[in-house]
């Protein structure tokens, strides 16, 4: 197997999307998929802005901050179906319950910026599950983005598309006892939920990103916060001290690019890349070549 095919059947390999018909919000993360960083940065522990550990992302090498899943409807349609997350924090405080607020940024056309924002905002009175505006800034950095308070969507926190759970060797088969990533004395905890894939597709061809199915590639940005208008808690896969003017690219806290059904993108080749390549290759061809006929004119 060439170098190129070993590479594509490598990530390809670290995929396993739940396609059935719904989105399990109980079911163990065997049946999610990770959310991949480019340099494979899990979350530091204790790395919250403000607030409680609650608001603490956690992760490490071994066990991801962040999951999702899809659940394709079993239909032939690509714009329907469930899309899900999950995502690990480092405690319940008191009261019992999750009380801060968790989004997911969607980059959904590849230019840097936030296009929608999907989350649970249980800061206030009301506990939501919901589809929000990005503010009216650039979006494209911590300092550039804000949320538009007021949901697009909001639908009601159930037993189908909620669970705050602790971490257990049941909900997480890998665990093998890492039950306190950031060693803060209390059980980790797991935030899942989900939300009609369907609202999405139509959230986003109302900012002109049409077409955008299953199958679309995007990246996501996922962050706790005290409000639901601003990203002012734990940014996933990035320390507490950090330039908020850094796009999120160069934060490192733009996952690699993938589709909403949970497979790997692989990037295009640059082509620059492979003329050099194969210069070198047709180089080094005609080098051994030459060195093969010197030697046997040399034996002559």
């Amino acid at each position: 197997m060439g170098f190129c095919a070993t590479v594509l059947a490598s990530v390809v390999a670290t995929a396993s999307p739940a396609n059935g018909s719904i989105v399990d919000v109980t079911s163990p993360t065997t049946s999610w998929t990770a959310i991949l960083y480019g340099n494979n940065n899990p979350d530091p522990s204790n790395d919250q802005q403000t607030g409680s550990s609650e608001g603490d992302i956690v992760g490490n090498l071994n066990h991801p901050s962040v999951y999702t899943a899809f659940g394709d409807g079993n239909t032939p349609s690509l714009t329907d179906g469930v899309l899900g997350f999950r995502v690990r924090v480092g405690a319940d405080v008191n009261p019992t319950g999750f009380k801060t607020a968790l989004f997911v940024g969607i980059d959904g056309n590849a230019d840097g910026a936030l296009d929608l924002f999907i989350g649970v905002n249980n800061s206030g009175s009301a506990d939501t599950i919901g589809l929000w505006n990005p503010g009216a800034g650039l979006n494209v950095s911590p300092s550039t983005t804000t949320i538009v308070s007021t949901p697009l969507l909001s639908y009601t926190e159930t037993a189908t598309n909620y669970n705050w759970t602790a971490v257990t060797a049941v909900n997480d088969p890998t665990v093998n006892g890492a039950l306190d990533i950031d060693g803060g004395g209390k059980n980790d905890y797991f935030l899942s939920f989900s939300v009609a894939f369907a609202d999405i597709v139509a959230q986003l061809s109302a900012k002109g990103i049409t077409g955008f199915n299953e199958n679309s590639t995007l990246s996501y940005v996922i962050s706790t916060a005290t409000q639901a208008n601003s990203l002012n808690q734990d940014l996933n896969g990035v320390g507490k001290n950090y330039d908020p003017a850094f796009t999120w690219s160069n934060l490192g806290v733009l996952s690699s690019p993938m589709t909403p059904s949970g497979k790997p993108v692989i990037p295009e080749a640059n082509s620059a890349l492979i003329a050099s390549l194969v210069t070198a290759a047709a180089t080094a061809h005609r080098y051994l070549k030459n060195r093969r006929h010197r030697r046997g004119n040399a034996q002559d």
